[in-house]
Parts: C-alpha cells; sequence; structure tokens
C-alpha cells in the first residue's frame, strides 16, 4: 500500500453544461464531483478501480448526505477535501468540505460506503482485516452524524417513469448514482424550482437498477420537504430527502 494520504483535495472550475437557469451548479453536478474526488482519493490511496477490478473488489455507495450554504456559478473554482472519517457497522465513512477559491466553506457531505467481494457478491466487514484504509479514532469530522436510514414514504405519489438507458450505466453496468439524483430532482414542480434550491439531500441507494428496467419515481411532501422514492417492479431500489430555500 501507497504511504497514506489521509486527506486528499482536489479543485474544479464549474462549467457552463453544470449550472441551471440560475447559472449556479446543480446538486447533482456537486454530487459529481464528490464522488469523482472520493474515487481519485482511492486510486491516490493504491485501492482504486485498478486494483479493485484486479482484486474482485468494489466500492458501492450505500448513503450520502450533503448540505449546501451557497452554490458556486459557471466559471467558479471550487476545492473539495475528503478524507476516510470511520467505519459504523457494515460501512465505510467518508466525510467531504467544499470551499470556493478564497476557503469559504459552501458545503459539507457525509458517505457510508460498503466494501464488496465481486465474486461472492458479500459485502466485507470493517473488523475483517481486508479494508484497505480505515480512519483512526477520534478523527475530525464534517458533518455531526452519519447518514441516516430513511423510512419508506407513507403517501407516495408517482411523477414519473423511466425506462433504463444504455447511458444511465456506470462500469459496473448499474444505474450511476448521479442518475437517480437527477430523477428525483427531476420529480420537483418547475415553478417551485424556480424559486428554490435544494439546501439538503439525504440519499439511500438500495438496489442496483440495471439496462431496460423500468423504474417510477415518487414524491411525499413533509412538513419542512420532501420525500422521493425510485421504484423497480413495486419495489424500492432508492429514497431520499430533500429540503429546499427561497431564491426570493
Amino acid at each position: 500500500m501507497k504511504e497514506e494520504v489521509m486527506e486528499y483535495s482536489e479543485k474544479f472550475k464549474i462549467h457552463s453544461y453544470e449550472v441551471d437557469m440560475t447559472n449556479k451548479a446543480t446538486l447533482q453536478a456537486i454530487c459529481q464531483y464528490l464522488q469523482e474526488v472520493a474515487s481519485n482519493h482511492a486510486e491516490e490511496l493504491g485501492f482504486g478501480m485498478t486494483w479493485l477490478l484486479e482484486n474482485s473488489k468494489t466500492w458501492m455507495l450505500s448513503r450520502l448526505s450533503v448540505k449546501m450554504r451557497y452554490y458556486p456559478k459557471n466559471g467558479d473554482e471550487i476545492i473539495i477535501r475528503t478524507w476516510p472519517s470511520g467505519a459504523h457497522k457494515l460501512f465505510l465513512l467518508r466525510d467531504f468540505v467544499i470551499e470556493d477559491a478564497s476557503g469559504e466553506v459552501l458545503g459539507v457531505a457525509g458517505s457510508s460506503w460498503v466494501y464488496m467481494n465481486m465474486e461472492t457478491h458479500h459485502p466485507i466487514h470493517p473488523s475483517s482485516g481486508e479494508i484497505p484504509f480505515i480512519a483512526p479514532p477520534g478523527v475530525k469530522r464534517s458533518v455531526s452524524e452519519n447518514p441516516d436510514k430513511l423510512r419508506p414514504s407513507e403517501n407516495p405519489v408517482l411523477k414519473s417513469a423511466y425506462k433504463v438507458r444504455y447511458n444511465d450505466l456506470d462500469m459496473n453496468n448499474h444505474v450511476n448514482n448521479i442518475k437517480y439524483i437527477e430523477w428525483l430532482l427531476e420529480s420537483m414542480d418547475p415553478e417551485f424550482r424556480k424559486t428554490h434550491i435544494p439546501d439538503e439531500l439525504l440519499i439511500n441507494f438500495l438496489a442496483e437498477a440495471m439496462y431496460g428496467h423500468e423504474v417510477s419515481v415518487h414524491l411525499d411532501k413533509t412538513d419542512d420537504g420532501f420525500l422521493h422514492s425510485i421504484t423497480n417492479d413495486g419495489k424500492d431500489i432508492c429514497r431520499s430527502e430533500t429540503h429546499w430555500t427561497s431564491l426570493e
């Protein structure tokens, strides 16, 4: 294993195709950056995609929470810092801080990952000794709590349906995690989207969707936000909760 660099940072420039009608980066663009930084840090530590494929292992993102204070605009540069932040039950934890070029914090995120044996399709427990890197006790956290497990929505309303396309798939032949986020955000009313922006996202990835699967996106209003669910064959494969702030 390479000498461990337990904190990793990377700079990104917001592109015109990553912003919405307000000229601000979309939430899915931010989440894509988070996944990119996590993957690149794993490469830095010697356990990136090349090593994973050679050893029939993979990292699976199970839960993600994102809290944004401000969104960067087209052309802005941001820096994302990340580090392994511990283990909880089957999960390996990773935290993130999103900063602008001056060092002001734009947002924070926490994530829970499962380390999988691709031959047996079983998760590998953090206590097994097989995990490449686990943060030491007392490591700093960017979030106050780990991403929660979401309950099923009580009153889901069908908003849209999709048939999984080839371009929706990732290198594991599953629907890319970012595509789920796009689908659930698309379920929001366009007039609401014109005057609000998501400042909190919690998402649970429960099962994979494959090419040709037909998925349905549901929405449920709560007192202070929205519950989202994506189903395949009547079963939840993704649950999410979002909170929004007014642009006015």
